[in-house]
């Protein structure tokens, strides 16, 4: 009986770490594609077929984490966020997405140092993490 017991609860901690696994591993995939945009990373090469990785890759890899970790996350109905958790969570695909495509926000960010992207970077995962929890 008590075999039976622990394996139950063995069981139930082995699907609970399963069920952490994906957010923990969007979060990884977060954090690299947001460094490779922002410039953390200078390059991403997939060398078995020849292939470097674009900025718009990172960019589209990105939003795709984020949409999927904010419609798994605990929180899903926006309105349940205070407001400046709101702003953050806005603010994250907007930085994300203009980025890439608004050149006037992209020319903001990118000053004569590596601040601005440094900023815009940790402005993301600081939303992702507001997102995610």
């Amino acid at each position: 009986m008590a075999s039976s017991y622990s394996n139950s609860m063995g069981d139930a901690l082995s699907d609970y770490t399963h069920l952490r696994t994906l957010p923990a591993l969007l979060s990884v995939v977060f954090i690299l594609a947001g460094l490779y945009q922002f410039g953390g990373i200078s390059e991403v090469m997939l060398t078995w077929i020849d292939y470097t990785l674009t900025a718009e890759h990172a960019t589209f890899i990105s939003l795709a984490a984020y949409a999927i970790a904010f419609a798994s996350s605990e929180t899903k109905q926006f309105d349940s966020y205070e407001q400046w958790e709101q702003v953050a969570i806005a603010l994250g695909p907007v930085i994300i997405a203009g980025y890439q495509y608004v050149p006037q926000l992209a020319d903001l960010i990118n000053t004569s140092s590596n601040l601005g992207p440094i900023v815009a970077f940790l402005a993301t995962v600081v939303a992702w993490g507001v997102a995610v929890r």
